[in-house]
């Protein structure tokens, strides 16, 4: 693992009532999710402030994959807000993954349109592995949603297996979720199922973190 990613467990913490928080579950606070959020930046910057150093060189990855003018990529305004927001954490951040630089973390969200999860976590993948240093850490942020036929779609298990294929290391799989004393503050609905089919309550962000092993 390089010296600019510390590959650091998130601390157990305690809610105001006293009642043990694990440390696989992040507290956001209670306001509700956003359900249009690619970059909620209370997870960004927890996640930064977990799995990297001062210093650290941070890649972002959106999905879908910014647009592109001849060869000059237009960054979505919510991702560059993004980056400019870790730089004020004092690291090293950018979203341009052939920048030729390798890089100590990689965040990718998949926040924005997991309609096609395994498209999209085979994308970040990919685009990840090429940028990352050895050491590095991955980490990526998805959410269940429903298809337009009420069908539930978990990217989480498609990143799983792309990581994994990657030969990438599945290091934890952290909840992040607002709380409210003890409860987890579920967001309201963000996508229209057929009608009479069952709906799952959004409540939680999925964080995976995975490593790429130093080897010899």
């Amino acid at each position: 693992m390089s010296a600019n990613s510390p590959q650091r467990r998130p601390r157990s913490a305690t809610s105001p009532t006293g009642v043990p928080i694990p440390s696989t579950l992040w507290a956001l606070g209670a306001d509700r999710l956003d359900p249009e959020g690619r970059w909620p930046a209370a997870i960004v910057a927890r996640t930064v402030g977990e799995f990297s150093a001062p210093g650290s060189r941070v890649l972002l990855i959106d999905w879908p994959a910014p647009t592109a003018r001849g060869n000059l990529r237009v960054p979505a305004p919510d991702t560059a807000a993004a980056v400019a927001a870790i730089r004020d954490l004092d690291r090293d951040s950018s979203d341009a993954p052939d920048s030729g630089e390798s890089v100590d973390l990689v965040i990718a969200s998949l926040l924005g349109d997991p309609l096609d999860p395994v498209r999209a976590a085979e994308y970040i993948t990919a685009l990840a592995t090429e940028a990352m240093a050895m050491g590095a850490l991955l980490v990526v942020l998805s959410r269940c949603r429903h298809s337009e036929h009420g069908v539930l779609l978990d990217p989480a298990s498609s990143v799983i297996l792309a990581a994994q294929s990657a030969d990438l290391l599945y290091l934890q799989h952290i909840i992040a979720a607002p709380v409210t004393g003890d409860t987890v503050t579920a967001a309201p609905p963000a996508d229209p199922t057929a009608p009479g089919l069952a709906r799952h309550v959004v409540a939680h962000t999925d964080v995976c973190v995975f490593l790429l092993p130093e080897h010899g």
